[in-house]
């Protein structure tokens, strides 16, 4: 395990907000192939897992108000009030936070399969592939950048991060 970090480097902040903006903006264009109904419903469900993300996991979190690696530190104490730490990952609104997000984030991706299905073009191959690369990348680098610094992880209390062995 690398050295966890009290306060993530702006870089590292930086390159996750703009990486997760990049991916979030591709999957509406990726979902906007298809029906207004896609991405406008995939946008509401996005604004609502990210508020209960901020509301209910980031306010339990020991980077709340700091430089977290994911950039949700900081914005959830200017929104939400700080909740106890012991809670996290075990209240049920955090529970439901993270099941919205799992439930969120493969969206962008069915709805590419199902737009090349419906009507197969470069452009939208092209979205989907840079959809695809996006996520690919972020699973790659993310452990490393993020989870191999953050105290969440290393207590094996972030249901994102990898869990460890006992």
């Amino acid at each position: 395990m690398m050295e966890c970090y009290e306060n993530y480097p702006g870089s590292v902040v930086a390159f996750n907000s703009l990486f997760g903006l990049a991916g979030f903006a591709v999957g509406l264009m990726v979902l906007a192939q298809l029906r207004t109904w896609a991405w406008v419903g995939y946008l509401a469900l996005y604004l609502l897992e990210m508020a209960s993300v901020l509301a209910f996991a980031c306010t339990r979190c020991c980077y709340y108000g700091k430089n977290c690696g994911m950039g949700y530190g900081k914005l959830s104490a200017l929104l939400f009030k700080k909740r106890a730490e012991e809670e996290f990952h075990k209240a049920t609104s955090h529970k439901v936070a993270g099941i919205l997000l799992l439930v969120t984030f493969p969206l962008p991706i069915l709805g590419g399969i199902a737009s090349l299905i419906v009507g197969f073009s470069l452009y939208r191959l092209l979205l989907f592939l840079t959809l695809i690369g996006l996520t690919v990348v972020g699973f790659v680098t993310r452990p490393r950048l993020v989870c191999g610094h953050c105290k969440q992880a290393e207590s094996g209390r972030c249901m994102m991060a990898p869990r460890k062995k006992e």
